[in-house]
Parts: C-alpha cells; structure tokens; sequence
C-alpha cells in the first residue's frame, strides 16, 4: 500500500473514530449500537482469555465496560490515548475488580483453567467469527508459552500480536510507562523466541 493510501486510510479511521466519539457524547442510539457492534466481539475475547475462558463472567464484563465507556466518555481525550486503547484500559480495569473479588472468595482450581488456544470458540454464542488464520495460529503458540512467560508479559504479547495494539497504546492499557512496556516486549520476544526454538 502506497504511503498516500496509508495516510488517507488511517485519517478515515479517525474521522470514523471522532463521529462515533461525538455521536456517544450526546446521546446517540446509532452510536450506541455501532460501539457495541466494533468492540464488543474483541472485548468479549479479551476478558475470556484473562479469565481463563469464563464465557458468562466475560460477557458480564464486556457490557459493563460498554456501560462505562458510554457514561464516561466525557473523560475520554484523542490527545491522550487512542479511543479502543482507551476502552481496552476499561475493561482491563474490569477484570482486575474481578479478579480482586475472586481472590476474595477462593482461587479457580487448575481442573478449572481452560487453555487459551480453546477460549475464542466461547465467543461463537455471540455469534463472533475468528476471521484471520494468522490470530488462531498466535493463540495456539501463545498457549505454550504460558510456562514461560510471566502474567504481564503474556498480556503484553497478546495485546500487541493478537489485538494489534502499539507500545503506546499498550502502555496506556496497562497502565506503565512507555519505557516499562517496550522493555516489557522486548523480554517477553525474546523469552518466546528462545521456547519456541527449544520446542522445534
């Protein structure tokens, strides 16, 4: 693609970006739908696969965050952060509630976890199609590398391969500095590359 089409490309996304930000800002129905329809299928995947392919508990969270992104988006600025890195850092902040209050009560036995190369078959109830052979094919080396890879930099991997988010838009998620999450990234690569070689 040539570097005028890139341009042209990516000042569509954000003029798309912008209406669907002012449409939510006053209220409306279009808007709403039209939130729900780009980021509820990521989300919905995003949370099954940090809790450990909890489709229900997923779903929950996923529409909370929706409820959130849509009462807060006052809150949200272009300047600071992209507007999916912005409602990603809503839902992780949802699963680490959840998380808290699990911990609360008792931890999720090992019998429990479900991989997570089998986790997107989860979203099919929400009719959620894995288009791309390249994502189910990070998901399954993503799933041996769990041994290897600690909590934050598995996070790391699967923000930046699996949902396409760049070190900024991670650091914003994540909540580090952008110095914390390329050093983050850079280990996890290099940890992934030194199993994966092992393993073939």
């Amino acid at each position: 693609m040539a570097e005028s089409e890139t341009r042209a490309l990516v000042r569509g996304l954000e003029e798309t970006e912008d209406r669907l930000v002012a449409g939510l800002r006053v209220g409306e129905p279009w808007a709403h739908a039209e939130l729900c329809r780009r980021f509820g299928p990521p989300l919905h995947r995003f949370i099954c696969n940090r809790l450990l392919g909890d489709g229900e508990s997923a779903e929950d969270l996923m529409v909370q965050t929706l409820l959130d992104a849509t009462r807060n988006i006052r809150r949200y600025h272009s300047r600071k952060a992209a507007f999916a890195a912005w409602v990603f850092g809503i839902a992780r902040r949802q699963i680490n509630l959840e998380r808290r209050r699990r911990s609360r009560r008792k931890a999720v036995p090992d019998s429990a976890q479900v991989p997570l190369s089998q986790t997107p078959a989860e979203s099919d109830r929400l009719n959620v199609a894995e288009s791309a052979v390249s994502r189910l094919e990070a998901c399954r080396r993503l799933a041996q590398l769990a041994d290897c890879l600690s909590d934050a930099e598995m996070e790391a991997l699967k923000l930046h391969y699996l949902y396409g988010f760049s070190v900024q838009e991670i650091a914003h998620i994540t909540r580090r500095s952008r110095r914390a999450t390329d050093s983050l990234l850079h280990r996890a690569r290099r940890k992934a590359r030194e199993r994966l070689a092992r393993d073939e």
